[in-house]
């Protein structure tokens, strides 16, 4: 009787071990699946669901001369975070899988508001300490063979889809956007966005 129940406790304790190495080997997996679910700046709805500014916006500088934002990569210095990136080009999935990038319809760095996307909770987690700069912080941008420094405004929490934060600015500004809270209850996700000007 002691045999067979010695038995049966080590065939529940196998049991119970297996499923653990299967779920210690499922869950990259669901984690990388809820991710994708649930990041809202990764997945954008259709377009027309959830539209869109267009996708170039063309400025002309002070000689007068057109200056479309290039898509080429760039160098992010935020030095009260110790942070220093490289930003790629696109905000879709697979462009955030490899880091930060420029929103396409961003506007040139001295002329408009440039603006870049990046993880909290995935992918390395670039920008998430982002919610500990503080107005007159000190944000550095490197693209197109010139250096751009900007002074944190605002810190603030916007709705998902208000895709305002990335429109144009009437003076040069640098918007930085990703997700708030890190690990919401209910799956639903707000926007963290970081505005700054020019000096």
């Amino acid at each position: 009787m002691k045999q067979e129940r010695r038995n049966f406790y080590l065939k529940c304790l196998g049991g119970l071990l297996v499923l653990g190495g299967l779920f210690l080997l499922a869950f990259p997996y669901v984690q990388s699946i809820y991710d994708q679910w649930a990041h809202p700046i990764a997945n954008i709805q259709p377009a027309e669901q959830n539209p869109l500014p267009s996708e170039t916006t063309t400025t002309t500088s002070p000689a007068g001369q057109p200056r479309d934002f290039l898509p080429i990569s760039g160098r992010l210095l935020i030095p009260s975070l110790q942070l220093e990136l490289q930003i790629g080009y696109g905000v879709e999935e697979e462009d955030l899988k490899k880091g930060p990038g420029f929103y396409p319809q961003s506007g040139y760095p001295s002329l408009g508001n440039v603006s870049i996307a990046g993880h909290r909770n995935a992918y390395g987690s670039p920008f998430l300490h982002l919610n500990e700069l503080k107005p007159g912080d000190t944000i550095e941008l490197y693209y197109d063979n010139a250096h751009y420094i900007y002074s944190v405004d605002r810190v603030y929490v916007t709705h998902s889809r208000d895709w305002s934060v990335v429109d144009p600015t009437s003076e040069p500004a640098i918007t930085l956007t990703t997700c708030t809270p890190l690990r919401p209850v209910d799956g639903h996700y707000d926007r963290l966005i970081v505005r700054g000007y020019l000096q």
